[in-house]
């Protein structure tokens, strides 16, 4: 097996269902923490200013936040499942 087909394994293997979904969660999670910053940042910029863009960035930003904490939810809770799994 040469190098890159186990740098491939290794990919696939964590992108797999159920593989380090805590390490996920903690992505998605992070990414929710960045979204709700521009969030935050384009409603207050928005409110001062009232530029169409802001507006704009302020809707794209808050969905975002919304689902990264739908997708931080799901790998937590596919966490635990396994942690259940595991010690059944």
């Amino acid at each position: 097996m040469s190098a890159q087909q186990g740098d491939e394994l290794m990919v696939q293997t964590f992108c797999s269902s159920g593989q380090r979904e805590g390490v996920k969660g903690a992505v998605h999670g992070a990414a929710c923490v960045i979204a709700a910053t521009m969030a935050a940042y384009n409603i207050a910029a928005w409110h001062f200013r009232r530029e169409p863009h802001l507006r704009t960035n302020a809707l794209v930003y808050t969905l975002a936040v919304a689902w990264e904490v739908k997708q931080t939810l799901r790998h937590l809770r596919r966490e635990r499942t396994m942690v259940t799994l595991r010690a059944a």
